[in-house]
């Protein structure tokens, strides 16, 4: 683990070196643009205000970019080969399903072309009071349909259906998913074997291509980011915490072991990935499997925001709710990334964000026209819209870089030029939209206004 650790301070070493460049080029280039068009600006207050904006706005999102972008080549490029099946436990796969008549079909075909044993796998799918006749569609594929007449919860149907599994591993899918290719159910069970402390492993969630819309490809590349890139990552230092609802293995003694399914936060999954630690085990992610469950993206602008919100609220609620676990040196490593990753880079580096887009242009805007002095800046408001827009068109051409490789070595380079405009806006847009709601998530969670699914 140690030789994990030194590797993962190596890449930041590194990425704080590049971000270094990345800051003398947004520099120098800003400021000789400024000198051509605005000669009587003071040379001083450009460069601080630079200088301010970069490090808010910019410096620390390059740099976990790039640093688990080093960190993921590495682990790429040493992936082992195609993991080969040492037994076939039994396996139960879990739905929890409410009015999916449209997508249930779906997810049980793609169940049953898996080149997994059909002795060795059992269906149960929760009605979960559905009018639309999902529970018949789902008797017609074999599967075991649990009835509920009314509507009760994802949490409640998901516990009933892990109680009525038989299996030795236990998977948990939602209904509006898909299995993508058929050795995914062998391999992510051959992961979860793996090693002896595995208690629950994950794949890839990839977004479905429906409409081809500019929201649909931004969550799409934020799914890449996050599964593909930071779930990799975050496995191979045995320090992933969250394995996503739509798509978990687990042991099947672990999750039969809890008393309920955790229903007391809106983050259910990032939960039991730390009950998991707490019984000793750990969580796995397996990319070379190639398992891919293909989600339902959101399809509005509003409702994205309202989604995100929840998720981060539920992470906050997790975080408090295992308060005890963090910089516990009980629980060693873990216990630094739960502060270092999840309240540093999830929390607070979003907040530092939005204080950078909004807050210190404001400030500025306003010592302009009142004549008041926070910071040592004075440029007039053109100067400052100009040094504005350029600091954050220069600022992530690495990321920029980094996201167009990554999309290259995962998806193959046919896709990389009709995503390059999508690129640029993930990093000038839609960044800005997460910490904006994660902020709002802060705000709400303090405030203790009350959020549900």
């Amino acid at each position: 683990m140690k030789i994990k650790l030194l590797s993962y301070i190596s890449a930041f070493i590194v990425a704080s070196y590049i971000v270094y460049l990345d800051y003398l080029f947004v520099q120098s280039t800003v400021g000789k643009i400024v000198q051509i068009f605005f000669p009587e600006i003071p040379r001083y207050s450009v460069h601080e205000f630079v200088t301010y904006l970069f490090l808010t706005t910019g410096a620390f999102v390059i740099l976990f970019y790039l640093a688990y972008f080093i960190f993921y080549l590495y682990i790429k490029e040493n992936e082992g080969s195609k993991l080969i099946p040492r037994f076939f436990p039994k396996v139960s796969i879990v739905i929890p399903a409410h009015n999916e008549a449209i997508n249930i079909g779906r997810l049980l075909e793609s169940i049953q072309y898996q080149d997994y044993p059909f002795e060795c796998y059992e269906i149960i799918v929760v009605d979960d009071g559905s009018v639309d006749g999902t529970g018949e569609i789902a008797m017609r594929y074999g599967a075991k349909v649990i009835r509920h007449e009314k509507n009760v919860g994802k949490a409640k149907a998901l516990e009933e259906g892990i109680k009525a599994a038989k299996g030795d591993v236990i998977i948990t899918m939602d209904a509006d998913s898909h299995f993508a290719d058929g050795s995914s159910l062998r391999n992510i069970v051959e992961e979860l074997f793996s090693r002896p402390f595995i208690g629950v492993s994950t794949g890839v969630l990839r977004i479905e291509k429906r409409t081809g819309k500019l929201i649909e490809k931004l969550q799409e590349l934020e799914f890449l980011y996050s599964f593909d890139v930071g779930r990799r990552v975050q496995s191979y230092l045995d320090w992933l915490l969250v394995v996503p609802g739509a798509f978990s293995a687990f042991k099947s003694y672990f999750i039969k072991s809890l008393p309920t399914i955790p229903k007391d936060t809106l983050g259910e999954d990032f939960d039991l990935g730390m009950i998991a630690y707490r019984a000793g085990l750990t969580s796995s992610f397996e990319p070379h499997a190639r398992i891919r469950i293909y989600t339902e993206p959101m399809e509005s602008w509003r409702g994205l925001y309202k989604q995100r919100v929840r998720w981060y609220y539920g992470g906050l609620q997790v975080l408090a709710k295992h308060r005890d676990m963090i910089l516990n040196r009980k629980y060693g490593e873990r216990g630094i990334f739960l502060f270092f990753h999840m309240i540093f880079l999830e929390y607070f580096l979003p907040v530092l964000h939005v204080f950078g887009i909004v807050m210190f242009p404001s400030i500025l805007i306003l010592q302009n026209l009142l004549g008041f002095q926070i910071f040592d800046i004075n440029v007039p408001m053109k100067v400052l819209v100009t040094v504005f827009l350029l600091v954050l068109l220069l600022q992530y051409l690495p990321s920029i870089f980094v996201s167009t490789l990554t999309i290259v070595m995962e998806w193959g380079s046919k896709h990389v030029l009709r995503y390059i405009p999508v690129i640029f806006l993930y990093h000038f847009l839609y960044n800005v939209i997460l910490s904006f709601a994660k902020v709002d998530a802060i705000q709400k969670f303090l405030r203790r206004v009350p959020q549900s699914w």
